[in-house]
């Protein structure tokens, strides 16, 4: 998220719920072959190299998605055996990756699946119960070692209890497993050598927030449109080429 000068940018104190700022979200992705994944000596995973697609505020989803294919197609795409994307749980974003990657096998990241199951554990048993937690933690175990399966059978039978009916929010979390029942193959992919998470994808956010959320800083459209045009040249090594 950046931020930008709001409606009432410079308004006169005093006046109350002024937009003096105006927050607007850069779509972005990360780009990388798994061979280039490694560790440090204390484990922690991180990329040799990775390519990175970042648009201003308000670039429409099909926009997006052709930067995307764009930038994977100049790094190897369509030499690619196996193509893999990570996607939370955005609409839109499932509806960019059908219509640009048909081939490719698409993941949840886990991160947010296991975020939706303790939505229905707090929503089943409260917040932060022992029940809650008693009645999560073997699913999410399941759901990372191959038994995912069971998960969704364990969910579909929360609305087949007449003797104790769901909310209209736990129906609604089912329902979202349930759409994503071919999403969340975590073993499997694992065992095909890829990962689980968007850790890749965070890395970047946190990247992007130390430079475009600094305090005080605005920008405007332009300005940042530039500025990402520029970062994205350092970042996927373009920056000489483009200089020269």
């Amino acid at each position: 998220m950046v931020r930008e000068r709001g409606p009432d940018w410079g308004a006169r104190s005093g006046k109350h719920d002024l937009e003096r700022a105006a927050w607007h979200e850069v779509k972005s992705a990360v780009i990388y072959r798994l061979e280039q994944r490694a560790q440090s000596a204390g484990g922690r995973g991180f990329l040799i190299e990775k390519f990175v697609v970042a648009c201003e505020p308000e670039t429409t989803p099909v926009d997006f998605g052709a930067a995307v294919q764009a930038q994977a197609r100049r790094r190897g795409l369509g030499r690619a055996q196996r193509v893999l994307i990570v996607i939370d749980g955005a609409v839109w974003l499932w509806h960019v990756a059908e219509d640009r990657f048909a081939e490719a096998t698409l993941e949840l990241d886990f991160h947010h699946a296991s975020q939706h199951l303790w939505a229905i554990a707090h929503e089943l048993f409260g917040e932060g119960t022992p029940e809650a937690q008693a009645w999560v933690r073997p699913l999410l175990r399941r759901l990372k070692h191959g038994g995912e399966a069971r998960v969704l059978q364990t969910l579909a039978t929360l609305l087949t209890d007449a003797q104790h009916p769901v909310s209209e929010r736990v129906q609604t979390e089912v329902a979202y497993f349930q759409t994503h029942r071919e999403h969340v193959h975590y073993q499997r992919i694992r065992r095909q050598g890829g990962p689980n998470g968007s850790g890749a994808m965070e890395s970047l956010c946190s990247a992007f927030q130390d430079r475009l959320q600094r305090t005080g800083q605005f920008w405007s459209r332009a300005e940042l449109r530039h500025l990402l045009a520029v970062d994205g040249a350092v970042r996927n090594q373009d920056f000489e080429t483009l200089w020269n």
